[in-house]
């Protein structure tokens, strides 16, 4: 309701702060809404171009429900030097959305430029990965215990294949609003010996789990980029990731891992099988591939996009 006044007083603490507004090259707005609507503005006033990053909030919140402000965002979008996404899923699913004049306006100036891990991930060299699941499975979940990340999945996942005789365990980072139903969840399958809640932990611990475990699963509703598959891949682990969603499109299948739908329990098992066929091929896989997303790199292929704007 009161969007307009907001990028409009926006506007005006920048000019406050920033008196010389006419004397710099380029604007990165880092969110389509607030920040993109206050450079477009700026563009308008002092001929700023300005690039513009597009985020979940953006397109699931501000634009899926703030109808009566798409055509003003519509200009933000076709106004922008470059429109900037952090995956190639979220990038199909923003398109989908927009109207198709939009999509054939921003098309050609629309880049995937990644988010980046942590250099502790780094670190250390992980440990050489030969084979998986011949005597004992370990799995790792990391995220937000939530409807969105899908725990529940992973603990159905787990019971089903301790059912059909697998040594399996299950290690869970992170902490949420259902840590007390997936508590629930856990006990009610008498699962206390196979799966450990660990809570919000720090990276120096997760990296240690993450060294025990043999294959990474977040089989999220929703991922917009998805960090912790990244993560486990530093440490040469094979990821099973949501199809369609996060990092589903910066790998051919079966390159570093497969994707799932969030509730295909048999699909997650042939996963699995899928991964141990080709394990330490897949695991050296996962260890050189994550190197392209570290901060340095992706921070010069800013730079480069500022240069070249």
């Amino acid at each position: 309701i009161l969007y307009k006044g907001k990028i409009k007083k926006q506007m005006k603490r920048i000019e406050k702060k920033i008196p010389n507004l006419s004397s710099f090259d380029i604007v990165h707005a880092h969110t389509l809404f607030s920040d993109g609507g206050t450079a477009y503005l700026l563009k308008k006033k002092y001929g700023l171009d300005y690039i513009v990053s597009v985020r979940s909030a953006d397109i699931y919140a501000f634009y899926k429900y703030a109808i009566h402000h798409r055509p003003f965002i519509h200009k933000v979008l076709t106004n922008a030097s470059k429109v900037v996404f952090i995956s190639h899923a979220y990038k199909k699913q923003t398109f989908d959305v927009l109207p198709k004049k939009v999509v054939q306006a921003i098309e050609h100036k629309s880049l995937i430029i990644p988010n980046g891990i942590d250099d502790k991930w780094f670190e250390t060299k992980p440990r050489v990965r030969t084979e998986c699941g011949k005597n004992s499975l370990s799995i790792l979940f990391t995220g937000s215990l939530d409807t969105n990340k899908n725990v529940e999945s992973v603990l159905l996942l787990v019971n089903q294949l301790r059912n059909n005789g697998v040594d399996i365990k299950l290690n869970v980072a992170g902490d949420g609003p259902l840590r007390e139903d997936v508590t629930k969840k856990r006990n009610q399958l008498k699962l206390q010996d196979v799966v450990t809640l660990h809570g919000n932990i720090s990276i120096e611990r997760l990296r240690t789990l993450a060294d025990q475990s043999d294959i990474f699963i977040l089989p999220s509703y929703k991922e917009t980029f998805g960090i912790s598959y990244v993560e486990a891949m530093s440490r040469g682990i094979p990821i099973i990731y949501t199809s369609g969603e996060g990092i589903d499109g910066f790998f051919p299948e079966g390159t570093v891992g497969y994707r799932t739908e969030p509730t295909d329990i048999d699909k997650m098992i042939e996963n699995i099988k899928d991964i141990a066929k080709d394990y330490q091929v897949m695991s050296k896989r996962c260890v050189s591939e994550s190197k392209r997303f570290n901060w340095n790199d992706i921070a010069n292929e800013y730079i480069q996009l500022y240069k070249n704007n």
